[in-house]
């Protein structure tokens, strides 16, 4: 009914709960990243990037959203108490999300590329501390 009101009538403003509930009905995935296997690597920096550019680049480039959590994601002191509290007893992983499994498909590659290129790199150990 919902989606027919919008449909119809562009002055109409769905409830919240809506809302909610499209966004958690949205195709997502966790890629975690292995900190523990190689704790030399800095790969929250890594896929960052200089100012956030390659996480937005790999944004841009599929169509989803990334959101890096769990732990190790916030500075010790620096986060917003409760923000994020399912996921920061968790390891340090990627919430991909998007409007469709393409996107997240799309997006978990270019992750992964990145995480499997730091890892093969024998240079890296050196070049990205």
């Amino acid at each position: 009914m919902v989606d027919k009101a919008l449909k119809n009538d562009p002055n109409f403003r769905p409830p919240v709960e809506y809302h909610q509930q499209k966004r958690s009905q949205r195709p997502s995935e966790k890629v975690y990243i292995p900190v523990k296997e190689f704790p030399e690597i800095n790969f929250f920096g890594l896929l960052v990037g200089p100012r956030g550019n390659s996480l937005k680049k790999m944004e841009r480039d599929s169509g989803a959203k990334i959101s890096i959590r769990g732990k190790g994601s916030v500075k010790e002191g620096k986060g917003k108490p409760g923000q994020f509290a399912d996921d920061a007893d968790e390891d340090l992983h990627c919430l991909v999300m998007a409007e469709s499994e393409d996107k997240v498909r799309t997006c978990v590659r270019l992750i992964n590329r990145v995480i499997e290129t730091v890892i093969t790199c024998s240079c890296c150990l050196f070049c990205f501390r």
